[in-house]
């Protein structure tokens, strides 16, 4: 019993204990709430802090970082300026090659070697000619020969200037051709001194790889001198050239007197020249004084080839004093279809009194089967070649380019008492371009002298091939 009022007294007093001490145990914990808040509070407010500095460092990095990117950019365009500069005199071109590299193309079917502004390529043409004549008044041989056989080189050697040489083996023999040095650093202007041809008539400008023909005219072939020592000026555009030049006597030879000299010059014009049509003009000239160890002047031709031995028109004037000779050109392209023709003249003056005048023209008609055109090289006034479509290839059904041409010519060679003879041809033509570079020719030549020819009255028919190659 007295244990039970006991455990009733403990109780009792510890329920009094804890209603007593509960309200000191709240405020404690009021209290550490009340410091933990003010503690997040000022980190929060150092937290802003903190970030509001960083962001300010971001802002002083990337603006240092702009201002370090506009100091590169700066000495780059300082050090690419310091250095197209410096490049030509170290051998450094603009795309940062060495110009001490040998740069090797391919052109016109050989290499080219080229290193800074000196460059050099070898160029060639071999022209076999056969044939047989049916012989006239005099038997002339059938044979072979080569007409061509060149060798030769071409390129610059320093800013603007240009170079050729080109030597002839043709017939066991060794002969100089084109040799000049040639300044091109005007715009569509070129300056020639050395050896080569004087400006004078369309079919002698036309290169010797692209007549339409195996050889050129007879009228052309009399009046025109072949290449000479001289000095030349040309310029051109789309629709026009210009030419004119003097020189001397032959290449390769000497005379024991004063040699002979001429000016000569032509001017073309092409007012239509849109790729697919043409319209060619010119007109050309010269003036000529002989070699005065001989004063003589000779104006020949065979019938427009070469495997006859004597020539069928000749006249030789001994005692000339000068001659002037002339040539009217025209021609006409539309697509495959070209027409070309020219009237030259030659007027002697003669110390023995006789003045002869002397002259011939030549008319042609060419037609390529497969299409094509002929080129025509704005920069000569002349044709170029024919470059097939569709070159040479039979395991694709390709065979190259195929043409038929006719020509008419006539020379006259009889004149105030002096009579070398009068020539008349008729020529029909078939050619294959079996690509840029070679190329069968067959021409039948019909011919017809006059009393005065060479032989009297000789009229052969002539039939001859070429195979051409060119490079």
């Amino acid at each position: 019993m007295l244990v039970s009022k006991f455990s009733k007294a403990l109780l009792t007093t510890t329920a009094l204990l804890c209603v007593m001490t509960s309200p000191a145990l709240a405020d404690a914990k009021d209290d550490k709430i009340a410091a933990m808040e003010a503690q997040m509070k000022i980190m929060m407010e150092e937290i802003q802090t903190m970030k509001a500095e960083r962001a300010a460092e971001k802002a002083e990095a990337k603006a240092q970082q702009t201002a370090l990117h506009a100091k590169v950019n700066a000495i780059e365009v300082k050090t690419d300026a310091a250095v197209a500069n410096i490049a030509p005199a170290a051998g450094i071109n603009g795309n940062g090659a060495n110009n001490n590299d040998v740069k090797i193309t391919m052109k016109g079917g050989t290499p080219k070697f080229e290193k800074g502004h000196f460059s050099w390529q070898p160029t060639g043409r071999i022209h076999l000619d056969a044939g047989q004549i049916d012989d006239d008044k005099v038997d002339n041989p059938n044979s072979t020969e080569f007409r061509r056989a060149r060798l030769g080189m071409k390129g610059s050697f320093a800013k603007d200037f240009n170079y050729k040489l080109e030597v002839d083996f043709a017939g066991n023999r060794t002969s100089i051709n084109d040799s000049y040095l040639n300044y091109s650093g005007v715009k569509n202007t070129n300056i020639t001194i050395g050896g080569f041809k004087p400006s004078y008539s369309l079919e002698e400008a036309i290169s010797s790889n692209d007549l339409t023909f195996i050889e050129r005219s007879a009228p052309v072939d009399s009046f025109t001198s072949g290449r000479k020592l001289g000095a030349g000026f040309k310029t051109y555009n789309k629709n026009w050239t210009a030419a004119a030049g003097i020189f001397g006597g032959n290449i390769g030879t000497q005379s024991s007197d004063d040699e002979e000299w001429a000016i000569a010059g032509r001017v073309t014009g092409a007012p239509i020249n849109d790729g697919a049509k043409l319209i060619h003009l010119g007109a050309s000239a010269a003036y000529r004084e002989p070699d005065q160890a001989n004063d003589r002047f000779d104006f020949d031709a065979r019938a427009e080839n070469r495997l006859q031995t004597s020539d069928s028109v000749s006249i030789v004037l001994n005692d000339a004093e000068d001659a002037q000779v002339y040539a009217l050109e025209g021609a006409a392209g539309v697509g495959p279809l070209s027409i070309q023709g020219e009237y030259v003249r030659a007027e002697v003056n003669n110390r023995g009194g006789q003045d002869p005048s002397f002259d011939g023209y030549y008319g042609q008609l060419a037609y390529t089967l497969t299409g094509e055109s002929r080129a025509y090289k704005t920069s000569k006034g002349a044709f170029g070649g024919i470059k097939p479509n569709n070159p040479f290839d039979p395991a694709n059904g390709d065979w190259g380019a195929f043409e038929m041409a006719a020509r008419y010519s006539t020379l006259d060679l009889n004149d105030s008492g002096l009579n070398g003879g009068e020539l008349d041809t008729v020529t029909l033509g078939a050619n294959w371009y079996l690509n840029n570079h070679i190329r069968f020719m067959g021409n039948v030549i019909f011919v017809d002298t006059d009393e005065n020819a060479v032989v009297a009255d000789d009229d052969p028919t002539i039939f001859i091939t070429r195979s051409q190659i060119n490079f």
